[in-house]
Protein backbone atom coordinates (compact mmCIF):
# COMPACT_ATOMS: atom_id res chain seq x y z
CA UNK A 1 0.00 0.00 0.00
CA UNK A 2 1.02 3.64 -0.88
CA UNK A 3 1.03 5.81 2.03
CA UNK A 4 0.22 9.67 1.25
CA UNK A 5 3.64 11.13 1.21
CA UNK A 6 5.34 7.98 -1.41
CA UNK A 7 1.94 9.18 -3.69
CA UNK A 8 2.70 13.15 -2.89
CA UNK A 9 6.68 11.65 -3.73
CA UNK A 10 5.45 10.52 -6.92
CA UNK A 11 3.13 13.24 -8.39
CA UNK A 12 6.28 15.56 -7.46
CA UNK A 13 8.77 13.35 -9.86
CA UNK A 14 6.39 13.76 -13.02
CA UNK A 15 5.79 16.96 -12.51
CA UNK A 16 9.82 17.31 -12.41
CA UNK A 17 10.37 14.88 -15.30
CA UNK A 18 7.79 16.69 -17.26
CA UNK A 19 9.78 19.81 -17.01
CA UNK A 20 12.78 18.45 -17.74
CA UNK A 21 11.26 17.16 -20.83
CA UNK A 22 9.93 20.42 -22.13
CA UNK A 23 13.31 21.93 -21.04
CA UNK A 24 15.56 19.31 -23.49
CA UNK A 25 13.07 20.11 -26.49
CA UNK A 26 13.30 23.93 -26.17
CA UNK A 27 16.66 24.37 -24.99
CA UNK A 28 17.77 24.11 -29.55
CA UNK A 29 15.70 26.71 -30.05
CA UNK A 30 16.26 28.85 -27.20
CA UNK A 31 19.96 28.45 -27.52
CA UNK A 32 19.70 29.87 -31.51
CA UNK A 33 18.46 33.24 -29.59
CA UNK A 34 21.12 33.15 -27.23
CA UNK A 35 19.26 31.52 -24.50
CA UNK A 36 18.90 28.32 -21.80
CA UNK A 37 15.82 27.69 -20.33
CA UNK A 38 17.76 28.93 -16.58
CA UNK A 39 18.20 32.75 -18.67
CA UNK A 40 15.04 32.39 -20.21
CA UNK A 41 12.86 31.91 -17.09
CA UNK A 42 15.04 34.67 -15.51
CA UNK A 43 14.27 37.27 -17.92
CA UNK A 44 11.13 36.16 -17.71
CA UNK A 45 10.81 37.56 -13.96
CA UNK A 46 12.99 39.96 -14.20
CA UNK A 47 10.79 43.04 -14.25
CA UNK A 48 8.71 41.39 -11.17
CA UNK A 49 12.40 40.84 -9.48
CA UNK A 50 14.81 43.22 -11.01
CA UNK A 51 17.39 42.54 -8.08
CA UNK A 52 19.55 39.23 -7.87
CA UNK A 53 18.61 38.11 -4.47
CA UNK A 54 15.14 38.56 -5.93
CA UNK A 55 15.98 36.48 -8.69
CA UNK A 56 17.83 33.50 -6.74
CA UNK A 57 15.48 33.09 -4.53
CA UNK A 58 12.27 32.93 -7.22
CA UNK A 59 14.04 31.10 -9.85
CA UNK A 60 15.45 28.45 -6.56
CA UNK A 61 18.46 29.21 -7.68
CA UNK A 62 21.72 29.85 -5.73
CA UNK A 63 23.41 33.31 -6.34
CA UNK A 64 26.72 32.70 -7.89
CA UNK A 65 24.17 30.82 -11.14
CA UNK A 66 22.48 34.52 -11.15
CA UNK A 67 25.17 36.34 -11.53
CA UNK A 68 26.46 33.83 -13.92
CA UNK A 69 23.41 34.28 -15.69
CA UNK A 70 23.03 38.04 -15.65
CA UNK A 71 26.28 38.39 -16.89
CA UNK A 72 25.68 36.27 -20.05
CA UNK A 73 22.24 37.84 -20.58
CA UNK A 74 24.50 41.68 -19.92
CA UNK A 75 26.86 40.26 -22.52
CA UNK A 76 24.22 39.58 -25.08
CA UNK A 77 22.61 42.97 -24.37
CA UNK A 78 19.52 41.27 -23.07
CA UNK A 79 19.84 43.50 -19.94
CA UNK A 80 21.10 46.33 -18.24
CA UNK A 81 22.45 46.79 -14.94
CA UNK A 82 22.33 50.61 -12.90
CA UNK A 83 23.27 50.96 -9.33
CA UNK A 84 20.99 51.35 -6.64
CA UNK A 85 20.94 55.01 -5.10
CA UNK A 86 22.39 55.20 -2.15
CA UNK A 87 24.05 51.59 -1.89
CA UNK A 88 27.07 51.45 -4.50
CA UNK A 89 27.35 47.78 -3.90
CA UNK A 90 23.54 46.73 -4.49
CA UNK A 91 22.61 46.65 -8.48
CA UNK A 92 19.17 46.49 -9.97
CA UNK A 93 18.70 45.00 -13.65
CA UNK A 94 16.17 46.06 -16.33
CA UNK A 95 15.29 44.48 -19.67
CA UNK A 96 16.39 46.22 -22.86
CA UNK A 97 14.13 46.20 -25.87
CA UNK A 98 16.74 43.13 -27.55
CA UNK A 99 15.96 40.82 -24.28
CA UNK A 100 12.24 41.92 -24.45
CA UNK A 101 12.71 40.85 -28.12
CA UNK A 102 14.32 37.42 -26.66
CA UNK A 103 11.65 37.19 -24.51
CA UNK A 104 8.19 37.05 -26.64
CA UNK A 105 10.43 34.56 -29.25
CA UNK A 106 11.06 32.31 -26.00
CA UNK A 107 8.01 32.68 -24.90
CA UNK A 108 6.53 31.40 -28.14
CA UNK A 109 9.37 28.38 -28.15
CA UNK A 110 7.85 28.06 -25.19
CA UNK A 111 4.52 27.68 -26.10
CA UNK A 112 4.16 25.83 -29.23
CA UNK A 113 6.13 23.10 -27.37
CA UNK A 114 3.79 23.01 -24.36
CA UNK A 115 0.91 23.04 -26.88
CA UNK A 116 2.75 20.61 -28.79
CA UNK A 117 3.13 18.40 -25.29
CA UNK A 118 -0.68 19.09 -24.23
CA UNK A 119 -2.11 18.09 -27.56
CA UNK A 120 -1.46 14.36 -26.34
CA UNK A 121 -4.23 14.83 -23.96
CA UNK A 122 -7.92 15.14 -24.76
CA UNK A 123 -9.29 18.18 -24.35
CA UNK A 124 -11.11 17.75 -21.20
CA UNK A 125 -8.48 16.01 -19.96
CA UNK A 126 -6.49 19.35 -20.60
CA UNK A 127 -9.07 21.26 -19.05
CA UNK A 128 -9.09 19.38 -15.95
CA UNK A 129 -5.24 19.98 -15.39
CA UNK A 130 -5.72 23.36 -16.13
CA UNK A 131 -8.54 23.49 -13.13
CA UNK A 132 -5.99 21.04 -10.94
CA UNK A 133 -3.04 23.20 -11.08
CA UNK A 134 -4.61 26.86 -10.65
CA UNK A 135 -6.10 24.93 -7.51
CA UNK A 136 -2.87 25.09 -5.99
CA UNK A 137 -1.80 27.94 -6.38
Amino acid sequence: MTSEYESSWQFFLQVMNTMHLLFDAIEPELAEIALDPKSFFLLGLLEEHPYPAQLAKALSLPNPTITFLLKRLEKNEYVKRANEPGDLRKYKFTMTAAGRKALLKGQAIVGKELTSMLGRLSKQDRNQLFKLFAGLN
